[in-house]
């Protein structure tokens, strides 16, 4: 965790992007660092209330603050340009600052249609790849119905 790198897990449904993330961070905390696990979904419901009470930025230095954040799940989403504008914040202010693991079952060129605004997911992208290891896994779900 002391390069400050992302890792970007992308696949289909069922492959084991979510185990095998889950396992890195697992490992961060064993060796002492500050860490959350939240699912895309309750980050971005966080991040659309934080707007109603306005602790918004409250928010975003929490998270910035956390040694790893892993979002779960990034792409089944409907957002509002409020939630892609917060969550550009804060990959923006974890940038090159502390890593952030990222679940995916959309390909990078399929995240402005899930964020919106193109140039700020170009902005979004240039950050969260500049340090970013990614990892494509193809393959048959493991979540595939026996007998």
């Amino acid at each position: 965790m002391t390069k400050k790198e992302n890792i970007v897990f992308i696949g289909p449904t069922g492959v084991g992007k979510s185990g095998l993330a889950s396992g890195i961070l697992l490992k961060a905390i064993e060796n002492g660092y500050r860490c959350q696990f939240i699912r895309a979904q309750d980050l971005f419901d966080e991040m659309y209330a934080s707007l109603a009470d306005r602790s918004t930025r409250q928010l975003l230095k929490r998270l910035a603050r956390l040694d790893v954040l892993l979002v779960d799940e990034l792409g089944y989403l409907n957002l509002k340009p409020e939630q892609s504008n917060i969550f550009f914040k804060l990959m923006e202010e974890r940038y090159h600052r502390r890593p952030s693991i990222i679940t995916s079952n959309l390909d990078y060129d399929e995240w402005p249609n899930f964020l919106g605004n193109r140039a700020m997911v170009e902005a979004l992208l240039s950050r969260l790849r500049h340090y970013c290891h990614t990892v494509r896994i193809n393959g048959q779900s493991l979540r595939d119905p026996q007998g």
